[in-house]
């Protein structure tokens, strides 16, 4: 019996410090949101794209009314709340897919049986709010959650530890957890990082419950958001370190043809309503609604540098604690070949695609948010640098500890300039940048620093600035 407690205890010790990460990021972020409120302000949480991704549910769980006759209805109550496109049959419809809509709806469901008891009956009301900011965190959660259960199956307990505070608190996810809460990134997150440790445990045991859930999961991210499913990218790579191994794992897919056809089936299932749906609007199962608003990709005009070092949005100008994934590929190599070719490719593949998007900053925001969906996969390299940087000397030993915590710091205080307007969402410059650099408030030019983008050239795939945008100001 003591042999018994003394195994647990030792257990509980040795896992503590990640577990403690993720508490202090839970505990962080919870804070941040309760201090903010934002669920009880008039123009936030269900704004902008989010009103869109939204709007579905109200539309079959209230109204029972996918033409969104009901808006006309009562065109005061919902005119600032949704804006619809015309589809090739000339129905009315939005610009979203369902994904959003389905990672909302148990929140929504809930709140929807519990809001009328607390006097609420408008779906814009303050406990839908709060739903939707809670399911933001309860996603990054189950993230963190199995992000840890993979690092602990290469890293060790303290690596494994300090790249979850590097996600949680490093990175922009944070802010897409509290301010930005329901935007589709935290929940891509959490549901990417939950696919590549159920990939994983696929791998090394392909049971059908693994089958199933690997599909469905990859059926969901993808439709969130279509380009993610280079996910899948993923799921062929893994483990892979030479063109030898690459030709058997398709020996491996043709002789697991039944779980194969299983995974498929899982991820066609979750696409369903929305096929149909489609099929409805459209008189095809396919629809692309985004060329109504001009979204198109230039592959051979991507912004891969400026995607990543612009001061508009550069990824790694505003997330520069991203710099330890990049070499942690160099690590991967050298020490984790099992990891660095699905990791890779799968890293190439998104930034290639994410890059030729017509806007490359994605709208307003902080930092390149599209990049947040990979952050869990992109833990992986991280741990490698931080693996490597701890095996060294004392002093090389301080200096990655002392840049991690001063990095996280940065992210917490531009998070900090961003909420409060002093870090722009899409028109900052290397001027405008420094002006404010770890500063609390703008200098009086400020306005005059800025350089907006010109969104209708972008659409075309030109890259200029409005000239003159702020002189108002």
């Amino acid at each position: 019996m003591n042999n018994i407690n003394h195994f647990f205890r030792n257990a509980k010790i040795k896992s503590a410090p990640s577990y403690l990460a993720i508490a202090i990021i839970v505990i962080y972020i919870i804070a941040t949101n309760y201090n903010s409120k934002n669920w009880e302000k008039e123009n936030h949480v269900i704004v902008n794209d989010i009103k869109l991704y939204y709007a579905y549910l109200p539309a079959i769980f209230i109204y029972n009314d996918l033409s969104f006759d009901f808006v006309y209805e009562d065109f005061e109550k919902h005119k600032k709340h949704l804006w619809f496109i015309e589809s090739p049959k000339g129905d009315r419809t939005l610009i979203t897919t369902f994904g959003m809509a389905m990672a909302y709806s148990p929140f929504f469901l809930i709140t929807r049986a519990i809001a009328p008891l607390l006097g609420y009956e408008s779906e814009y009301s303050l406990p839908y709010k709060f739903a939707l900011i809670f399911s933001s965190l309860f996603y990054v959660l189950l993230g963190l959650f199995f992000i840890r259960k993979l690092l602990l199956k290469y890293f060790t307990e303290i690596v494994t530890s300090i790249t979850i505070l590097i996600i949680g608190l490093g990175t922009n996810l944070f802010i897409y957890t509290t301010r930005e809460a329901p935007m589709p990134h935290a929940y891509e997150f959490g549901l990417i990082s939950t696919y590549l440790f159920l990939v994983y445990k696929w791998y090394e045991k392909p049971k059908i419950i693994y089958t199933f859930w690997v599909g469905f999961l990859a059926g969901l991210i993808t439709l969130i958001r279509p380009t993610n499913i280079l996910v899948l990218l993923i799921l062929f790579f893994w483990g892979i370190t030479s063109f030898e191994g690459m030709v058997q794992r398709v020996r491996f897919f043709i002789r697991s043809y039944k779980l194969v056809i299983i995974m498929i089936g899982s991820f066609i299932l979750i696409w369903i309503p929305q096929f149909l749906y489609w099929y409805d609007i459209s008189g095809s199962i396919f629809f692309y609604s985004y060329e109504k608003s001009g979204g198109n990709f230039y592959f051979a005009n991507s912004q891969i540098f400026n995607q990543w070092f612009s001061y508009r949005k550069g990824w790694l100008v505003y997330t520069p604690i991203m710099i330890f994934a990049i070499t942690g590929f160099v690590f991967l190599a050298r020490n984790r070949k099992e990891l660095f070719m699905p990791v890779l490719i799968y890293f190439l593949a998104m930034v290639f695609i994410l890059s030729s998007w017509w806007s490359w900053w994605f709208g307003g925001g902080f930092g390149i948010r599209s990049y947040i969906d990979m952050y869990g996969v992109l833990a992986i390299p991280i741990a490698a640098t931080l693996t490597a940087g701890l095996k060294s000397k004392v002093p090389v030993k301080i200096v990655i500890l002392s840049l991690v915590g001063f990095l996280i710091f940065l992210n917490l205080f531009q998070t900090f300039q961003y909420r409060k307007g002093i870090i722009h969402y899409d028109s900052m410059t290397k001027k405008a940048y420094w002006s404010v650099f770890l500063k609390k408030r703008r200098p009086a030019n400020f306005y005059q620093l800025l350089e907006k983008p010109d969104y209708q050239k972008a659409r075309k795939g030109v890259y200029e600035i409005v000239p003159n945008y702020y002189s108002k100001d």
